[in-house]
């Protein structure tokens, strides 16, 4: 016990050894992923980034095909008043929660 801490050195130099491998560890381990600043790498655990990161290899963003209405309409992507048929609730026509006669989603006015 005479260490300030009040820790006996066997104690101490098994901290001492997980430090050293936890550090070399964090190197190892790093996996950079394209848009987060390194502060954020470092705060977020290595499991957590690769999730991070098989995630949004196998979500990519989704685009429309065209953006030419009459095609969407074919399609099925958007039904004749311009509403998304699945996600969002936006008019894809008027860019707005509402369609042209002011009727939203529902058919109800807003």
């Amino acid at each position: 016990m005479a260490n300030s801490h009040g820790l006996s050195s066997r104690v101490v130099k098994k901290q001492a050894a997980a430090r050293k491998l936890s550090k070399n560890k964090k190197s190892s381990y790093q996996v950079y992923i394209g848009n987060e600043n390194p502060q954020t790498r470092k705060n977020m655990s290595y499991k957590a980034r690769t999730h991070y990161f098989e995630n949004k290899q196998n979500f990519p963003k989704k685009k429309l095909a065209s953006k030419n209405i009459q095609t969407l309409i074919e399609q099925g992507i958007i039904d004749d008043r311009g509403f998304f048929k699945t996600g969002k609730k936006k008019n894809f026509i008027t860019k707005s929660m509402v369609d042209s006669k002011g009727l939203d989603f529902y058919g109800m006015p807003r």
